[in-house]
């Protein structure tokens, strides 16, 4: 262990909670395009634009960016035959492979690259009340320690850096504990503290990026810090989770993520509410009396600007597109709770929430949160004897078995459904995840139970850089992703990524975050989940397909019927 500046460095990586929950706290739906338009580029191909707004820039795109390196032919680094259309591993979110690279990579082609490694930080917070109270969740709910996390994400960085073809390189990563706090960031606050850790990572550590991976929660990659990233122009692999394509393309070509961001977000989901649920009565509520009434909307949300002004409040994006395009009556969708980040607050969040949409005869909460504060806002209804429906958006793991488990069981059963952004929990988790089955042809043995490894912020990060090619900066980096493939077929348990379409559905219009599509799902209390043996799982509408942009079914399916 050594220091820099104020912050502590360590070269092994530090403690580490499994991924699929370290969405931030904050949240919101997904959604895009349609696995139909997704199958038919992914026929034809990425749209490779030579030109655009120079916020998706630079042009032209290409895959990979740079290098004489042939795709679709010849052997892998692997020792795999490369064809046109295969992956470079045998894994759904790989990228197309490449022809084992020869001769110079061009050394250090940017800040923390040399000729053989590749430097990205983990920014790590130090241990507050709040994160221990969601450590002790996360242990609630089942989740993997995270010393056995550490083990499965060793095994995958390993193996990621003899399959991808980095030309010559390895990624090490770097551990450094934050001078920031992870609540106060996750507010928006300790801009400075954020600003002095990117300034470490970048200019002392001499990093090529952060990581973003969390854990319990609290990701490196706040909005604070990819700010402070953006403007010491380094790469930041996960940030701004869930933040507006106008916040990434502010900080373009610097800041990435796989979670949507909430312009596409905002609107699925108004096509969601728009088509099924606006105008009709709330079947699915609890009490008769809601039953028997015309469905008022209201959304509990975090505290968060973008959140806010992307499906947060009444001016916001998704009501624009309600009252323009949907003519749902402002009045139908006027309630709105916004809650702070902070766990200590929650349960005064929860209850408050519940007395206002109760006291504003809302029939259908429109869930844009993390489980935490779901599990309380379920438990406040009990109390105050409100039984509304529950829509999911489906993020930060609040659309799996085990986060949902937790909740009250006597308001979600026959109650809640909505989008998930994820497939079935033992489709992230377990044997036959993505996850499950690397790790079985790796080591031979069963993966561990309710962890991944980080695998998908470590596939995001190896796609990006391979994608770049040997001469590795920010610029080439861009070209290259906006250049990939959708990933992710044919099952998309992460959903399926592409960060060449736009929000609005146009191909080659570009993006910075991955996630396109959704499924429709709900609540069965009486049915064994296949993650854990426990009752209550998911049940996905239609065998599991997935909807996005111009394609939800026009109607409500029929719902709680297993």
């Amino acid at each position: 262990m050594y220091r820099f500046g104020n912050a502590t460095v360590t070269r092994v990586r530090g403690a580490r909670r499994r991924s699929a929950r370290g969405l931030f706290l904050g949240g919101v739906a997904v959604t895009s395009m349609v696995l139909t338009m997704a199958a038919a580029s992914a026929a034809s191909g990425p749209k490779l634009s030579t030109h655009g707004v120079g916020t998706e820039g630079p042009y032209p795109w290409k895959y990979p960016a740079s290098g004489n390196v042939k795709v679709g032919t010849g052997t892998t680094i692997g020792g795999a035959k490369c064809t046109p259309g295969a992956q470079q591993f045998a894994t759904p979110y790989a990228p197309p492979c490449v022809a084992k690279f020869t001769g110079s990579n061009g050394g250090a082609t940017y800040n923390g690259v040399t000729a053989n490694t590749i430097t990205i930080a983990v920014r790590t917070f130090p241990s507050t009340a709040n994160q221990e109270e969601i450590a002790a969740q996360l242990a609630a709910a089942g989740d993997a320690p995270q010393q056995v996390t550490n083990q499965v994400e060793q095994v995958f960085l390993n193996y990621f850096n003899k399959a991808y073809d980095l030309y010559g390189r390895k990624v090490v990563l770097q551990s450094m504990t934050a001078t920031s706090n992870a609540t106060l960031e996750a507010l928006g606050q300790n801009q400075a503290q954020a600003c002095a850790d990117a300034d470490t990572i970048a200019n002392q550590m001499h990093a090529f990026a952060e990581s973003g991976i969390p854990e319990d929660f609290a990701g490196g990659g706040t909005s604070p810090f990819s700010t402070c990233a953006a403007q010491r122009k380094l790469v930041e692999f996960f940030g701004n989770a869930y933040y507006s394509e106008t916040t990434f393309q502010g900080e373009n070509p610097y800041v990435w993520s796989w979670t949507p961001d909430c312009q596409r977000i905002a609107a699925n989901m108004a096509e969601v509410i728009g088509t099924e649920l606006a105008g009709k009565k709330a079947i699915y509520a609890g009490d008769p009396n809601l039953r028997n009434s015309v469905r008022v909307i209201g959304t509990f949300i975090p505290n968060v600007p973008s959140y806010i002004n992307c499906n947060g409040s009444p001016n916001a994006l998704e009501n624009k597109l309600l009252e323009t395009k949907y003519h749902v009556p402002a009045s139908q969708i006027s309630q709105f709770f916004h809650y702070n980040l902070d766990i200590s607050t929650f349960q005064q969040s929860a209850q408050q929430a519940i007395v206002q949409f109760k006291a504003a005869g809302v029939t259908t909460i429109v869930l844009a949160c993390d489980p935490f504060s779901l599990g309380l806002l379920t438990q406040a209804a009990a109390a105050q004897n409100y039984h509304p429906e529950w829509m999911l958006q489906g993020v930060a793991a609040t659309d799996t078995d085990n986060e949902a488990q937790t909740y009250n069981q006597s308001e979600i059963d026959g109650h809640m459904f909505g989008v998930s952004e994820a497939a079935a929990t033992n489709s992230i988790f377990g044997p036959s995840s993505p996850a499950g089955k690397l790790y079985q042809k790796l080591t031979g043995r069963q993966i561990p139970k309710q962890t991944d490894g980080d695998y998908p912020y470590l596939v995001e990060m190896f796609d990006a850089l391979q994608a770049a090619g040997p001469d590795l900066t920010p610029q080439n980096l861009a070209r290259g992703i906006h250049a990939l493939p959708i990933l992710g077929g044919p099952t998309f348990p992460y959903g399926a990524w592409n960060w060449n379409t736009g929000p609005t559905g146009i191909a080659g219009a570009g993006d910075h975050t991955a996630v396109v599509d959704a499924r429709l799902v709900y609540w069965s209390g009486n049915t064994v989940s296949p993650v854990n043996g426990k009752m209550g799982t998911f049940i996905a509408i239609d065998n599991g397909k997935r909807f996005g942009l111009g394609t939800y079914p026009k109607t409500l399916p029929k719902l709680f019927t297993q």
